[in-house]
């Protein structure tokens, strides 16, 4: 069960990645001075914490659209209550504002679709918690790349984002109770290829 969702992430952000590239591609063939170019990235705090991050993107002009899938093991200072554990994991689509020539400051919006296994520690009681989130975010590219060649290459982007949780809710297992956090602060940072 957890493969055939998985492969749903995946097609699905292949599905939406394919069409931002057919919607953005002609807006970009006609600007010569600024032609698209694609990115991919992954969150290597992701990694540390038991879980996986991978983001492809699409530039064109100063905005910057990209798809993911991630999930993590959340850090116990993240989590609210210490009799418990959260699993998150899913996929998300963000759009950003680029300040400067695809590097410098940048600020966006994203949404996710994902779940929260909730899991009382020492016991194998768990419940898992679907549901949308949505998010502001901003940060600051490193392009490692040379200007003269549109800063292809290695980079690196810090970023912020806040995330809000709709239908947060309070779950029960054996006799705590466990609440989802509306708001909830996300820091990273992304490691990148720009082709």
């Amino acid at each position: 069960m957890k493969s055939i969702k998985f492969c749903w992430i995946v097609n699905s952000a292949l599905f939406i990645l394919s069409f931002l590239g057919l919607f953005a591609n002609p807006v970009i063939g006609q600007d010569k001075s600024n032609p698209l170019k694609l990115e991919v990235e992954a969150d290597l705090i992701s990694y540390l914490f038991k879980g996986y991050s991978i983001h492809a993107a699409v530039c064109y002009g100063n905005f910057r659209s990209s798809i993911g899938a991630f999930a993590i093991q959340q850090p116990n200072f993240f989590v609210s209550d210490d009799n418990f554990t959260v699993y998150s994991q899913g996929f998300d689509i963000k759009t950003d504002y680029l300040f400067g020539e695809h590097k410098g400051w940048h600020a966006g919006l994203q949404v996710g679709y994902g779940k929260d296994r909730i899991g009382l520690k020492d016991t194998p009681e768990e419940m898992d918690l679907w549901g949308f989130s949505f998010g502001v975010r901003s940060g600051y590219r490193f392009m490692l790349g040379k200007r003269e060649k549109e800063y292809s290459g290695f980079y690196i982007n810090p970023w912020i984002a806040i995330i809000y949780v709709p239908d947060a809710r309070t779950v029960k297992l054996a006799d705590k109770a466990f609440t989802q956090s509306a708001f909830s602060p996300f820091p990273t940072v992304h490691l990148g290829w720009r082709f």
